[in-house]
């Protein structure tokens, strides 16, 4: 390439007109786009309690909803996620971290078995995408819970075993 056009390509690359042209051009595209909280509703966190099992065995609709649910699965899956390390268990009231001996001892010593686990308690997110039309929960954290009963046999309500934190 021989000097003149080396030149030119140079006076054009650095004209105050086509700078002026494409910071014109990148402003217009990012005024275009909606911002993204203009894109959500967002309506705070809610926590709700999601039994894994029917409470009543006559209630027919409590036995559809579960139908497809695979509880031992998502419990074997928890408990292997913990023990593995790739999560962390907290305690319920205290907030602060359980060590995996001191849970597998507790079912060592039958505090509680993965069979009477039958509640768990999530903390959500919810919010709206009006640009997807679309409802979102984000799960924060959820609380395993397990059945505790009384000395006639008869359920007393649940027990927090350990709460696991997903997003603060």
């Amino acid at each position: 390439m021989n000097q003149r056009k080396v030149k030119e390509l140079l006076s054009i690359a650095t004209s105050p007109r086509l700078l002026i042209g494409i910071f014109a051009v990148a402003f217009l595209i990012a005024c275009s786009h909606p911002k993204k909280e203009d894109s959500h509703s967002y309506f705070g966190k809610i926590i709700s309690d999601t039994y894994l099992v029917a409470q009543d065995s006559t209630d027919s609709w409590a036995q559809e909803c579960l139908a497809d649910f695979k509880r031992n699965d998502l419990i074997e899956e928890i408990f292997t996620l913990v023990y593995s390390g790739k999560l962390t268990p907290f305690d319920y009231f205290s907030g602060q971290p359980i060590k995996t001996s001191t849970l597998k001892q507790m079912e060592a010593d039958k505090i509680f078995t993965r069979k009477d686990i039958t509640k768990i308690q999530f903390e959500e997110s919810w919010s709206w995408n009006k640009l997807t039309n679309t409802f979102q929960k984000q799960i924060i954290s959820m609380t395993v819970a397990y059945e505790v009963y009384n000395v006639e046999g008869k359920s007393r309500g649940q027990k927090p075993i350990f709460k696991l934190i997903f997003k603060k």
